[in-house]
């Protein structure tokens, strides 16, 4: 009898010892074959701690604040910038622009920042995978700095032309942190809070647009004699990540796959969680890291021709695409003049441009709290959000036709007032769903070893489109008028089919669960 118990004794002491089991026990596999891939997600730990909110604000503060900066920040001084342009090309070429030059040569210095985010989203891949997503987010800041100071120089300079060329500077910087930001925040996050998480991103987005819009205006720098530092503003938030981002942690998910350092993913994932107990977590991104051990990183060619990502690219890429051609950025850059052409006049286009970014920042501070909701979630408040903005093209259409063309005072009162009723409308829409959903919803389809490539390619194309817009809307306006509204009509009509027909919902799940909705499995092949 003693001996057996002393082999009791024993065999209970080993099983007490092999902790990495608990990580991954019977009741926490649904299937336990080759392919198996759907783990139970860990419930607990899904708080947030005080380690994870410092992440999110100094990544989202610091760098998703760039991009809606300098989106927004060229609209409310854009007469006075680009009438300094025809002073500027006098004294370097001793001529004025011509009208049309001058508007062909602000579209390109507004579109331009799309540009170089387009550069920025290509080596976004590679320097989040190389150096860490934190580490990325850190050495962009030197692209920032670099184009601020262009900028804010050119009209103490008196050269025009580096304005334009710190735009792009500037938007290698703001494509960029747009690719890995919500890379980032998708990793870090727990799962049931990554939707509310996700959205940290276009949040910070839409705060940073309001900002530039209220800097923007004449009492503050929207005037001819201080409009140039309008740009020096963005570098607050810079030196602010710079100072707190080193304190946060790496993503335990880059650690682990792409590093193969399971220590140091650990102990970040501690501080992430407040807790010691993350065996569940890390069981779930081993049995990722093991899996993709054998898959050799995805490049952005192979995207397109492997039919394991062929159809969640077009994806990826369908959603940046709704997101640029609903003409949300046609309304960002210019609102200023839609306001001014639906009937506004005096300092009430610069206040309409304020309420917009106020109700767009909050509209999107609504989203974020139901896009883990269980009556709602990614798919659900894309597509409502798609179709409120094709009412809203519609109507914007018919209002300021009715403003331009009536007969009596009541009937042009009303369509300037349903003018802007409908544009708010239409922002609102965007917030909701279309705005910050496809940042993060990359992320959410990828696997690991896929994702960097994948939100490099869905950057790319949000920049290219954005840029088509940005330097295309104006001269189109010039010459449709409100009726170039239309042409976005058509685009969100494509899209609301597409997002019907094709697009998965994603709350709650894993990437192996939305691989089956989809009748993929990467780890099979």
């Amino acid at each position: 009898m003693p001996p057996n118990n002393e082999k009791r004794s024993e065999d209970v002491r080993l099983l007490n010892d092999i902790k990495p089991l608990r990580s991954i026990s019977p009741q926490k596999i649904k299937v336990v074959d080759s392919s198996a891939t759907d783990f139970k997600k860990p419930e607990q730990n899904s708080c947030y701690t005080a380690v994870l909110i410092l992440t999110v604000f100094a990544s989202a503060f610091g760098s998703s604040f760039q991009s809606g900066y300098h989106t927004g920040c060229v609209n409310p001084i854009g007469k006075e910038a680009s009438a300094w342009y025809n002073v500027s090309h006098q004294h370097m070429f001793g001529k004025e622009l011509s009208k049309q030059e001058n508007t062909i040569a602000w579209s390109m210095t507004v579109g331009l920042l799309n540009v170089g985010g387009l550069f920025g989203g290509f080596i976004a891949c590679h320097l989040a995978d190389k150096f860490g997503r934190r580490n990325a987010l850190l050495m962009n800041n030197a692209f920032l700095f670099i184009g601020v100071i262009l900028m804010s120089m050119s009209k103490r300079v008196d050269v025009y032309l580096l304005l334009p060329a710190g735009r792009f500077v500037t938007g290698v910087c703001c494509g960029l942190g747009s690719a890995v930001v919500p890379m980032y925040l998708t990793e870090i996050a727990p799962v049931s809070k990554r939707g509310a998480l996700g959205t940290a991103h276009q949040l910070t987005f839409t705060f940073s647009m309001l900002v530039s819009q209220i800097v923007g205006i004449p009492q503050i720098f929207g005037n001819a004699d201080l409009w140039q530092y309008t740009f020096a503003i963005a570098l607050i938030p810079a030196v602010i990540q710079i100072c707190l981002l080193p304190l946060c942690p790496e993503s335990p998910k880059f650690s682990l796959i792409v590093k193969k350092d399971h220590d140091k993913a650990s102990r970040d994932l501690r501080k992430l969680r407040a807790s010691k107990d993350v065996h569940d977590e890390i069981g779930v991104m081993k049995y990722e890291a093991d899996k993709t051990s054998q898959i050799k990183k995805v490049t952005i060619p192979e995207l397109f021709a492997n039919p394991l990502y062929q159809r969640r690219i077009v994806i990826a890429v369908m959603l940046m695409l709704a997101l640029q051609f609903s003409g949300i950025n046609a309304v960002f850059f210019y609102s200023r003049a839609v306001f001014e052409q639906a009937g506004l006049s005096g300092q009430w286009p610069f206040y309409a441009t304020i309420g917009m970014g106020f109700l767009n920042f909050f509209a999107t501070i609504c989203a974020s709290q139901l896009m883990d909701h269980p009556k709602f979630g990614r798919r659900v408040l894309h597509l409502w959000g798609l179709i409120g903005m094709f009412f809203s093209t519609i109507m914007i259409v018919l209002s300021m036709t009715l403003s331009k063309n009536a007969t009596s005072t009541t009937l042009q009162n009303l369509g300037t007032f349903g003018s802007i009723v409908f544009v708010l409308l239409f922002v609102a829409s965007f917030a909701s769903g279309p705005g910050p959903i496809p940042w993060f919803y990359v992320s959410e389809i990828f696997p690991a070893h896929a994702k960097a490539s994948a939100a490099s390619v869905a950057v790319m194309t949000c920049w290219i489109a954005g840029a088509l817009v940005g330097i295309a809307f104006l001269p189109i306006n010039n010459i449709l008028g409100h009726y170039s509204f239309l042409i976005f009509s058509c685009f969100l009509l494509w899209f609301i089919f597409f997002t019907y027909k094709f697009v998965p919902e994603t709350k709650g799940k894993t990437v192996a669960e939305v691989e089956k909705e989809l009748g993929l499995d990467t780890f099979k092949h």
